[in-house]
């Protein structure tokens, strides 16, 4: 594809967002991609579009590719609006001993044990950041990332909880290429021969996409 036009991607909060504050814009693209082919699906598995468009998926963004190392997109991290707040919570898996009459043994006698197994209960610890405003930058095809993100209301994880619902998406011209690198500012996580083990393009899950990598910060 062309080089594409550098661009400012802007999601207007409603609330509060859970999961990685980095939260990469590709990430968001690529699942909107996903819906926008395939179709809203009640239940996934994990793994079965990782291999949608060849290995990765095509979005409507520039590649970066540094000789003799691994591409990725010109699609920056998260840069959240000041004021922001982090805040934590968790969620809470419970079996209820009132339905236990209704487990089938096989017809043998069985007891439940809640603290191992299969119905121990969980309390899993879950972080959110509050803010009004969270913004990107990128380098691609404007028009076809503002059709993607239409259709996207909400970013994050526990969206059906009704987290990381989006009010308005502005995706708009900016003057400069801030998408990796800002003024001597990692914008987004770049391969390198030592740093942290982060994903580099979507799905970022997926072992073959993660690497050794410096991170914005």
């Amino acid at each position: 594809m062309s080089k594409g036009s550098p661009m400012r991607i802007t999601a207007r909060l409603r609330c509060a967002v859970q999961g990685d504050p980095y939260l990469p814009i590709d990430g968001i693209l690529y699942s909107a991609l996903m819906r926008q082919t395939f179709g809203a699906q009640e239940v996934t598995v994990a793994g079965s579009m990782a291999q949608f468009g060849g290995e990765h998926g095509s979005l409507p963004l520039k590649r970066v590719a540094p000789p003799g190392g691994p591409w990725y997109y010109a699609a920056s991290f998260a840069e959240w609006a000041e004021p922001w707040v982090d805040d934590s919570s968790f969620w809470a898996k419970r079996f209820d001993m009132a339905h236990a009459d209704l487990i089938d043994f096989d017809g043998r006698r069985a007891s439940i044990t809640l603290s191992e197994g299969r119905y121990k209960g969980y309390q899993i610890p879950t972080f959110s950041r509050h803010a009004l405003e969270v913004r990107w930058y990128a380098v691609g095809n404007l028009e076809r990332v503002r059709d993607l993100l239409a259709g996207v209301t909400h970013i994050g994880k526990k969206v059906a909880q009704g987290c990381g619902r989006v009010n308005a998406w502005q995706v708009e011209e900016w003057p400069d290429d801030w998408s990796v690198w800002r003024t001597g500012r990692l914008m987004r996580a770049v391969p390198r021969a030592t740093g942290t083990l982060y994903g580099i393009r979507p799905p970022y899950w997926r072992p073959a996409n993660q690497y050794s990598c410096a991170l914005p910060g």
